[in-house]
Protein backbone atom coordinates (compact mmCIF):
# COMPACT_ATOMS: atom_id res chain seq x y z
CA UNK A 1 0.00 0.00 0.00
CA UNK A 2 0.62 3.20 -0.48
CA UNK A 3 -0.19 6.65 2.02
CA UNK A 4 -2.49 9.34 1.14
CA UNK A 5 -3.58 12.07 3.90
CA UNK A 6 -6.95 13.74 3.05
CA UNK A 7 -6.73 17.48 2.24
CA UNK A 8 -10.17 19.97 2.26
CA UNK A 9 -12.30 19.06 -0.63
CA UNK A 10 -11.21 15.27 -1.03
CA UNK A 11 -13.75 12.61 -1.59
CA UNK A 12 -12.50 8.91 -1.92
CA UNK A 13 -14.21 9.87 -5.61
CA UNK A 14 -11.36 13.21 -6.03
CA UNK A 15 -8.64 11.04 -4.78
CA UNK A 16 -9.03 8.31 -7.22
CA UNK A 17 -9.25 10.12 -9.84
CA UNK A 18 -5.71 12.02 -9.38
CA UNK A 19 -3.22 11.07 -11.87
CA UNK A 20 -0.87 10.37 -9.14
CA UNK A 21 -3.43 7.37 -7.31
CA UNK A 22 -5.32 5.98 -10.12
CA UNK A 23 -6.24 8.40 -12.77
CA UNK A 24 -9.83 7.12 -12.42
CA UNK A 25 -12.58 8.30 -10.53
CA UNK A 26 -14.43 5.18 -10.59
CA UNK A 27 -11.45 3.22 -8.89
CA UNK A 28 -12.97 4.69 -5.56
CA UNK A 29 -14.34 2.03 -3.92
CA UNK A 30 -10.64 0.02 -3.60
CA UNK A 31 -10.06 2.93 -1.54
CA UNK A 32 -12.59 2.76 0.29
CA UNK A 33 -12.41 -1.30 0.79
CA UNK A 34 -8.62 -0.80 2.20
CA UNK A 35 -10.13 1.29 4.79
CA UNK A 36 -12.51 -0.37 5.82
CA UNK A 37 -11.44 0.02 9.64
CA UNK A 38 -11.58 3.77 9.38
CA UNK A 39 -14.40 4.29 7.10
CA UNK A 40 -17.05 1.75 8.28
CA UNK A 41 -18.12 0.98 4.56
CA UNK A 42 -18.94 4.47 4.49
CA UNK A 43 -17.49 6.94 2.01
CA UNK A 44 -18.39 10.28 3.57
CA UNK A 45 -16.64 9.56 6.67
CA UNK A 46 -13.39 10.66 4.81
CA UNK A 47 -12.12 13.57 7.29
CA UNK A 48 -9.43 15.97 6.79
CA UNK A 49 -5.70 14.80 7.60
CA UNK A 50 -6.75 11.37 7.52
CA UNK A 51 -4.53 8.80 6.11
CA UNK A 52 -5.74 6.56 4.02
CA UNK A 53 -4.30 3.24 2.46
CA UNK A 54 -3.59 3.27 -0.96
CA UNK A 55 -3.65 -0.23 -2.57
CA UNK A 56 -2.12 -0.51 -5.63
CA UNK A 57 -1.73 -4.22 -7.69
CA UNK A 58 0.62 -6.61 -7.06
CA UNK A 59 4.24 -5.51 -7.77
CA UNK A 60 3.05 -2.07 -8.73
CA UNK A 61 3.70 -0.74 -4.88
CA UNK A 62 6.24 2.39 -4.45
CA UNK A 63 6.21 2.94 -0.76
CA UNK A 64 5.02 6.46 -1.79
CA UNK A 65 3.01 8.62 0.83
CA UNK A 66 0.80 12.08 -0.87
CA UNK A 67 0.21 14.68 1.79
CA UNK A 68 0.36 18.10 1.51
CA UNK A 69 3.47 18.87 0.75
CA UNK A 70 3.76 16.40 -2.88
CA UNK A 71 5.55 12.92 -3.41
CA UNK A 72 7.46 11.89 -0.61
CA UNK A 73 9.15 8.40 -0.77
CA UNK A 74 10.28 5.94 1.97
CA UNK A 75 12.73 4.10 1.79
Amino acid sequence: YDTYVVKKGDSLWSIAAKPEIYGKASKWRRILEANADLLKGNPDLVKIGMTLNIPRDEGGGSNTTYDDEGITFKK
